[in-house]
C-alpha cells in the first residue's frame, strides 16, 4: 500500500511539472539579462541592479538604486556605456528608477558583454555601478 502512495505521488508531480514546462516556454523567445549595482567608496551602503530585456525588436532597460537616501530630493546621472541616459531625482525613500523602452519610443541603449551602468551625482562622485 505505502509503495503504490509513492509511485502515485511521483506520478502526480510529474504530471504537474509537464503540465507547466509548457506556460514557461511559451512565454517568449527574449532574452533578459541582470547585473548587480554595487555602491562605491561614498556610498558604501549603495545596492541596485539592471535588467536589460530583449523580444522581438523590442529593448527595455530598468535601473534601480537603493539606500542613497542622503541624496533624497536632488538629481543624478545615469549613465550607460559612457552616455548620459537620464537624470532622474532621488525620491524620499533613497531610491531612484529610470525605465526605458523602445515600444515606447524611448531610446535605450543595446547592451552587451562589458557593458557599464555608472550612477553619478551631479558633480561626478560615483555612487554605484556595476557591469554586464
Amino acid at each position: 500500500m505505502r509503495r503504490f502512495t509513492i509511485i502515485s505521488a511521483l506520478i502526480a508531480a510529474i504530471a504537474m511539472f509537464a503540465a507547466i514546462a509548457p506556460v514557461a516556454s511559451a512565454s517568449g523567445s527574449g532574452t533578459t539579462r541582470t547585473i548587480s549595482l554595487h555602491g562605491s567608496v561614498s556610498f558604501p551602503s549603495a545596492t541596485g541592479k539592471a535588467v536589460y530585456k530583449v523580444k522581438g525588436g523590442e529593448r527595455e532597460l530598468q535601473i534601480e538604486v537603493e539606500h542613497v537616501r542622503v541624496l533624497a530630493g536632488k538629481q543624478v546621472h545615469v549613465f550607460v556605456n559612457g552616455a548620459l541616459l537620464a537624470t532622474p531625482r532621488v525620491n524620499s525613500l533613497g531610491a531612484i528608477n529610470v525605465n526605458r523602452n523602445t515600444d515606447a519610443g524611448q531610446r535605450v541603449p543595446v547592451i552587451s558583454n562589458g557593458s557599464t551602468v555608472r550612477v553619478r551625482t551631479l558633480g561626478g562622485t560615483m555612487i554605484a555601478s556595476g557591469t554586464f
